[in-house]
């Protein structure tokens, strides 16, 4: 499973600081999705959605991380 997130940061200086960055996690599908390229096009929905609501300029990154789980190798009693 990869998990859609993006990071977008505003270059517009904002009380003083170099750059107001926040990241944005996806809800409609908060566990993931099955292959990259699936989250690779949530991600470009996400980005398209938010870009038009942070001031520009800004820079939108994104990243599709891999949700996988370890098993523990210990037996249960």
């Amino acid at each position: 499973m990869f998990k859609a997130m993006i990071l977008i940061c505003s270059l517009v200086h904002v009380s003083g600081d170099e750059m107001s960055c926040f990241q944005v996690n996806d809800t409609l599908a908060p566990d993931g999705y099955a292959t990259k390229k699936k989250c690779r096009v949530r991600v470009s929905e996400m980005a398209s959605m938010i870009s038009s609501l942070v001031p520009y300029p800004h820079i939108v990154k994104y990243k599709c991380e891999s949700k996988l789980r370890r098993t523990s190798s210990e037996e249960v009693q």
